[in-house]
């Protein structure tokens, strides 16, 4: 159980992270209950799919068969969302609910805070990125689109003394900094930016004291994920959680839907100062309160697709909806046998899901 100050390693898409989707589902979404479970990355069906690292702007996270004209002699895009456990990928195509094994991860070093995955990323180009506690990797595909995903490291985080990293997304370009700029978020509950080039740092801060419990704080729960949203405007997500004010006591069973404050978030990248005041407010809260949570705990991977968002339980191995109206999440179907561990998309999808009413 990840805790603010230990967690283990495990390890989905939506304009948020490895999995993802919506709550005001779009027809042929998410919205239907129930997936279907399959051994391959997909079968080209009356849709083809366009692989990742294609550059093209109107993908979202494609994966599976290359692109093949259809009777109109135009490619289809078919978005793939990519999802994994501590030991494996996953993709899942919202226009169908299949749900397809790509392949077991290999390429971690076994070393300890470096045996199994604790998140995914999706950069622009729709390349897939893989974190440990402590080291970031980006994964090749399997051309033939099942079988071993390997891994070949890019940087070590510079971690410090009983620190480990398991939230993972990147921030569009513009957003912090000119490039896009990846984000992560560690046991203590603090989002910092990490240098793929070197493994260096910078801390952002984090989301404050609970404002229904002053006495306790907000810790990040499992994930986070930012997009820009129908206005042009960048945006984030997050789920969270109450601790103690030591850090050392969270709960397990009931996480929150928060958006991320973006202008305290750019400020503490520029100004080099962490900030204490990234919660933007709470999805089913209000002024003063957090609301009733979403119900359910560990949601360590979250999604997003249109208007609705998904959470991915790692306690339940239970893919979820979320409203952003109620913060109250619905279940959809159980998959995962060993649990859900993270999730990541594409920074050129556009989320309409509404921000939340302010909490502060």
């Amino acid at each position: 159980m990840r805790s603010l100050l230990s967690l283990s390693s495990i390890a989905l898409l939506a304009s948020v992270a490895c999995w993802g989707c919506s709550s005001s589902t779009p027809s042929g979404g998410f919205g239907t209950p129930g997936f279907t479970v399959d051994g391959g990355a997909g079968s080209g069906g009356d849709s083809s799919t366009v692989l990742p690292g294609s550059g093209d702007a109107s993908q979202v996270l494609t994966h599976g068969d290359a692109a093949t004209a259809g009777d109109t002699g135009v490619a289809t895009t078919v978005t793939l969302i990519y999802a994994d456990t501590d030991t494996a990928l996953y993709t899942l195509d919202p226009q169908t609910n299949t749900v397809a094994l790509v392949g077991n991860f290999t390429g971690f070093s076994g070393a300890s805070g470096d045996d199994g995955a604790t998140d995914c990323a999706v950069d622009a180009e729709g390349d897939v990125y893989i974190n440990s506690e402590t080291v970031i990797y980006k994964a090749t595909l399997p051309a033939g689109g099942t079988g071993t995903v390997a891994l070949s490291k890019i940087a070590s985080i510079a971690v410090g003394n009983d620190q480990s990293f398991y939230a993972l997304a990147f921030a569009p370009a513009g957003v912090l900094g000119s490039g896009e700029t990846l984000v992560g978020g560690d046991n203590n509950g603090e989002l910092w930016t990490i240098d793929t080039s070197s493994g260096a740092i910078q801390d952002l801060g984090n989301f404050g004291a609970n404002p229904s419990k002053p006495k306790d704080i907000l810790g990040l729960s499992g994930d986070i994920v930012f997009y820009m949203n129908s206005s042009g405007q960048p945006t984030g997500l997050a789920t969270i959680r109450s601790c103690d004010s030591s850090g050392s006591d969270c709960t397990s069973t009931d996480d929150y839907l928060a958006g991320i404050d973006m202008t305290a978030l750019q400020s503490a990248y520029t100004s080099r100062t962490p900030s204490s005041a990234l919660l933007a407010g709470v999805y089913g809260g209000g002024s003063g309160s957090v609301g009733q949570g979403t119900g359910v705990g560990e949601l360590f991977g979250l999604g997003a697709w249109e208007g609705s968002v998904y959470g991915f339980s790692h306690k339940t191995s239970e893919l979820y909806t979320i409203s952003p109206s109620s913060g109250v999440a619905s279940p959809l179907t159980s998959v995962a046998s060993s649990g859900w561990a993270g999730a990541g998309v594409s920074t050129k999808v556009t989320i309409t899901v509404a921000p939340p009413p302010a909490a502060k």
